[in-house]
């Protein structure tokens, strides 16, 4: 008995679904630097709206720190459900399809903050 192993005969090593692991990891950490992106974006241009709206300036600075925190909730919590969701998608094996949806959804929300800023 080889108490030094930790692979046993019927585990056979399988590097494919290491690389995917690996793989999913890092579209995971692409996808949080995006959102934590778009979140900012999202934030100037609340702000900018309601600033140029003449707002009384304690209630803009209200509005930015919360804005900042439910946000910021919302991400964590988003971070969570897409690292549950590309795992799932590799057993699935649907880890293209499942990271270029998300891409697509985080995108479109980019896109929307760039055009409500050029207007």
């Amino acid at each position: 008995m080889n108490r030094g192993s930790a692979q046993t005969d019927s585990e056979p090593l399988q590097w494919g679904r290491i690389g995917q692991y690996i793989l999913v990891y890092i579209f995971w950490f692409l996808f949080c630097a995006l959102a934590f992106w778009a979140i900012w974006l999202i934030r100037t241009n609340l702000v900018e709206d309601i600033f140029f709206m003449r707002v009384n300036p304690w209630q803009l600075r209200a509005i930015d720190r919360w804005s900042i925190w439910v946000m910021g909730a919302g991400w964590v919590v988003g971070i969570f459900l897409v690292e549950g969701y590309l795992r799932k998608s590799i057993e699935q094996g649907r880890l293209l399809v499942s990271t270029s949806k998300l891409f697509l959804l985080l995108g479109v929300v980019i896109a929307a903050s760039y055009i409500i800023h050029a207007l």
